[in-house]
């Protein structure tokens, strides 16, 4: 077996550094961003909702989200006061995933080095 892993690198000092786009800070975090969606799930186990994007905004700002969202069936955020629970182990601190893959040589064999 193999370790593969991947690993982002910071957002540039001028972007958000939560999900490395350009916004207010008083505004919502991109939900689609590929470094806020592998960063939220590394912290905590489970993919962001657009609820966890606006969830630092005020009250106002996320009312207007959600409405806008709404009205355009995107809004995906969980209901109630719990957030669901995580479907992988969270790493907090970590960015990225690492995840071990059996590989196997030209002839459809797995390798019998040792390796684990």
């Amino acid at each position: 077996m193999t370790t593969e892993g991947m690993m982002l690198l910071p957002p540039a000092p001028h972007m958000c550094q939560v999900c490395a786009v350009a916004h207010p800070s008083h505004a919502p975090h991109n939900r689609d961003s590929l470094y806020y969606q592998m960063r939220f799930r590394s912290e905590h186990g489970r993919w962001p909702t657009w609820r966890d994007a606006v969830a630092h905004c005020d009250l106002e700002v996320q009312a207007v989200w959600e409405e806008a969202l709404r009205e355009r069936g995107a809004w995906d955020g969980w209901e109630g006061e719990t957030p669901p629970a995580p479907d992988v182990f969270p790493t907090p601190g970590f960015i990225g995933t690492i995840t071990k893959v059996k590989l196997e040589d030209d002839d459809g064999l797995e390798d019998d080095d040792g390796a684990e």
